[in-house]
């Protein structure tokens, strides 16, 4: 027996050493096809914006963000999936939205103003999404544990750029014009840090001046009046204003006091002697923004936050106002050195003339020749003046927006060359934003662009021969614009944005069967929300659905309405859009959580901020569609033969993230159907 294995061991040892070998060869392919399966094609990076505010200052620094961006290769919408999430001056909503950015699995994280580096900073301790941030006076006192700029003595997850504003030069300059400056006041929130430190600098060029500063604190832009016109009752000779986020976005209130009062205002905030003060020195936040944006591009492109040191970036630009110096009490002047430096200048009639380039140019995508009708001029000399005016900044807001400018570009028109953008925003203030067409009037606005209904509602009453093209308007005809889609007011046309609410009751009716008494919060000071909510209502009874409301007023009310509203034994929400709730959503979102309620929205963007299931027009075709008719007026056509008319498109979102955690179950169906899933 020994003999015969002897002769067949060295057999058997060479099948074994080829079983293994053929063994170590299949496991080493099922090594490598379990490591494709699990490694699909990288998709778009995605790229969430905190900014506190909509106003002139933050929506340039963003503007610049994008640009940078884009010069890099990173445009939205092709490698890049931007959303930006704007608080609207509410602590509480950024702190919200900055941990909802930090939960939502993005790759990078911007923020504009030192509010919102806080909040970011605060919600993102352990690091999970790299963060860029700029718009921020003083990033040492923000707190955030950055310890000293120009070194890498910082959290390792974040990075940006510091904007010191020029405060010492600007009390300088204001001396030098006025030799016999006594008194300057200031309103201010101390809650804002930013605030604080220039305050705090305020205070020491004062006192080697000679100066008296006089102070007025706030804490919200409701006390901007009050604080101002307190400051004119004890004295002040003119407002100085520095990095207060507060105070940017009220500013046209504190102008108006200056105004009654007929003193200046001297700003660090550049930009604003367009908008009324004397002159103003401080940063081109564009300019911030774009570097901001070319840092944030070395990021996307591999290199990690922890190697790039915080710097300070301080591109100045001074702006003087000759209209608000020929209207003022005092003899304010201006020298011969302070014109040659001016990036731009309002003269005497209000006409804005740059006198420096105020944007770098961003290379286009190269498009063929392009055979329509030339630009006609408004007033005898190009460029078209169109002022893009909005109630409030939301994420459809800025869809809209995106899609005004891609569609402008898309017709034809060069900025710069055929039209300059102007964008202007109320901050949910009716008053302010009857402000706003005075001062777009003033800016000398040869077009009026306006996104909610609002704005629309205010260009009726305001606009009277200049052309009107509105969009994000659910009631056009409610508004004023005319009695029909064909019979409309003859400087004005636009694209109606009511909610698809047949739509929607047919897929909860079709889909979701057990969802019969649904919720939703509405805004009576919008006749918008009012409009969509009876639409509403009577969509979902006639489909056998019950409705549940509760009114919310403020975006400081609707954490309680929405947690009312989730506590009245619904099966759903299903949120209607307006400017409130879409600005708030976050809000509406987490009450939903708490109660395990489905929710569903009427806004694309709501699916990555909690609902499970949107139904939304597209605001962006909106936005395009709006651009095309204000490309046809630029080129000669009458707003009176434009017809009103309706986005083309429908768009279902599907996050089934947000299904699972509200124990809702997506029909495969339903999924089939679905524009976007959202895994």
């Amino acid at each position: 027996m020994r003999p015969v294995l002897r002769h067949l061991l060295p057999g058997l040892l060479l099948i074994l050493a080829a079983a293994a070998v053929l063994l170590l060869s299949d496991l080493g392919s099922r090594h490598r096809e379990a490591l494709n399966r699990a490694a699909p094609a990288p998709g778009p990076k995605r790229l969430a914006i905190l900014q506190y505010a909509s106003n002139t200052v933050m929506d340039d620094t963003r503007r610049g963000f994008l640009d940078g961006l884009a010069s890099r290769g990173w445009r939205d919408g092709d490698r890049l999936r931007t959303q930006t999430l704007t608080a609207e001056g509410d602590l509480p909503t950024a702190t919200l939205m900055a941990r909802q950015i930090v939960g939502g699995g993005y790759d990078l994280a911007a923020s504009i103003s030192t509010v919102c580096l806080q909040a970011l900073a605060s919600a993102d301790r352990d690091g999970r999404v790299p963060l860029v941030f700029c718009a921020v006076s003083d990033p040492v006192a923000a707190g955030v544990g950055i310890q000293k700029l120009d070194t890498l003595d910082k959290p390792p997850y974040l990075t940006g750029y510091g904007t010191a504003q020029p405060v010492e030069e600007i009390f300088r300059a204001a001396v030098r014009a006025d030799p016999q400056l006594k008194v300057v006041g200031v309103v201010w929130n101390p809650a804002e840090i930013n605030s604080e430190v220039c305050t705090k600098r305020a205070r020491a060029i004062c006192a080697q001046l000679g100066l008296t500063l006089l102070e007025a604190p706030i804490e919200g832009s409701k006390d901007v009046r009050e604080a101002a016109d307190s400051l004119v009752a004890r004295g002040a000779e003119a407002f100085w204003t520095g990095g207060d986020a507060t105070l940017i976005n009220a500013y046209d209130i504190l102008q108006q006091s200056a105004d009654k009062a007929r003193i200046p205002i001297f700003s660090n905030i550049s930009g604003q002697a367009q908008r009324g003060a004397l002159f103003d020195l401080g940063a081109n936040y564009y300019q911030v923004g774009f570097q901001a944006g070319l840092l944030a591009a070395d990021v996307l492109d591999g290199q990690s936050t922890a190697t790039i040191p915080v710097r300070n970036l301080m591109p100045g630009r001074l702006g003087l106002n000759e209209r608000t110096r020929a209207a003022i009490r005092e003899p304010w002047t201006f020298t011969a050195e302070q014109y040659a430096e001016a990036g731009y200048v309002v003269d005497a009639s209000g006409q804005v003339r740059q006198t420096a380039p105020a944007t770098p140019a961003i290379p286009a995508p190269a498009t063929a020749a392009d055979t329509r009708p030339a630009v006609l001029p408004p007033s005898g000399a190009l460029p078209w003046t169109v002022q893009v005016i909005s109630y409030l900044e939301t994420p459809p807001n800025e869809e809209s927006l995106a899609g005004v400018r891609e569609g402008l570009r898309d017709s034809g028109l060069v900025e710069g060359r055929d039209y300059v953008l102007r964008v202007r925003s109320a901050q949910g203030e009716m008053a302010v934003l009857n402000s706003l067409f005075d001062a777009a009037a003033t800016d000398g606005a040869d077009l009026y662009l306006t996104l909610s209904t609002p704005a629309l509602q205010a260009a009726v009453r305001k606009v009277k021969t200049a052309p009107v093209v509105f969009a994000m308007s659910s009631d056009p005809i409610g508004a004023g614009a005319g009695v029909s889609f064909a019979n409309h007011l003859p400087n004005f046309t636009g694209v109606c944005s009511m909610a698809p609410s047949a739509d929607m009751a047919a897929v909860i009716k079709t889909y979701f069967p057990k969802l019969r008494r649904l919720g939703t919060l509405f805004c009576p000071a919008e006749i918008n929300s009012v409009k969509n909510l009876d639409n509403w209502r009577t969509q979902a009874k006639a489909a056998g659905l019950r409705v549940e409301v509760v009114p919310a007023n403020s975006i400081g009310e609707l954490p309680d309405a929405a947690n009312a509203l989730a506590s009245k034994n619904l099966d759903a929400i299903v949120q209607i859009p307006d400017n409130l709730s879409a600005s708030g959503f976050s809000a509406i979102a987490q009450a939903a959580r708490g109660q395990r309620l489905p929710l569903f929205s009427f806004l694309s963007t709501m699916a990555g901020q909690g609902a499970a299931l949107a139904l939304s027009l597209d605001f962006h075709q909106g936005g395009w569609d709006a651009a095309q008719d204000a490309a046809r007026i630029m080129r000669g056509d009458s707003p009176a033969g434009i017809p009103i008319k309706l986005p083309s498109k429908l768009r279902l979102v599907i996050n089934l993230h947000n299904a699972r955690d509200q124990g809702v179950t997506i029909p495969p169906a339903l999924l089939a159907r679905a524009d976007q899933v959202i895994p």
